[in-house]
């Protein structure tokens, strides 16, 4: 993901979000979100990212999706329509990102299909999203298929192709 460089609020800041800037308006959802300079603020995150990623920002794309999984992570137990509401949200922005050739945006597709969170689980899809963020350079994507194949999950238990995975994610 774009690193954020100490974001903190300004009126510079808000101006240039407002003025289309999406790397600003990504800034700001985050400024937002952890309250940088300013009230911590879920609704106006939201809402600053929806408008980065809706510009074509692929980190926003991520923020986002990121965000609503892992907020539907948290509230699973305890609400189980909320979390499967924010799961499909997060299937959405992941989805664009994927579509871009977005990495982390892939890794997180796949993790949904593969738990079957927001979709129906699908792990030949996830499979193949994390094969494809691999072949781009994702280490992350390379734990993960160690991981299916070392334990059999989704395939055919295969401790060569694990050793592989797990050779190349260490290069």
């Amino acid at each position: 993901m774009e690193t954020l460089a100490n974001p903190t609020f300004s009126n510079e800041l808000l101006t240039k979000a407002e003025n289309g800037d999406s790397s600003a308006q990504l800034e700001l959802a985050d400024v937002y979100i952890h309250g940088y300079g300013i009230e911590e603020d879920e609704a106006q995150a939201e809402s600053w990212a929806i408008k980065s990623a809706e510009s074509g920002n692929i980190y926003a794309m991520y923020w986002l999706g990121d965000g609503y999984a892992t907020y539907a992570g948290l509230v699973e137990d305890m609400d189980p329509t909320d979390a499967e509401e924010h799961y499909k949200k997060a299937f959405v922005w992941f989805s664009k990102g994927s579509d871009l050739n977005h990495t982390d945006s892939m890794v997180g597709l796949a993790n949904l299909y593969r738990n079957g969170e927001g979709v129906t689980e699908d792990t030949a899809k996830a499979l193949d999203l994390f094969k494809k963020a691999a072949s781009l350079g994702s280490k992350e994507a390379m734990r993960d298929l160690e991981f299916m194949y070392r334990y059999g999950i989704g395939v055919e238990k295969n401790l060569d192709k694990a050793k592989f995975w797990e050779d190349k994610a260490q290069m």
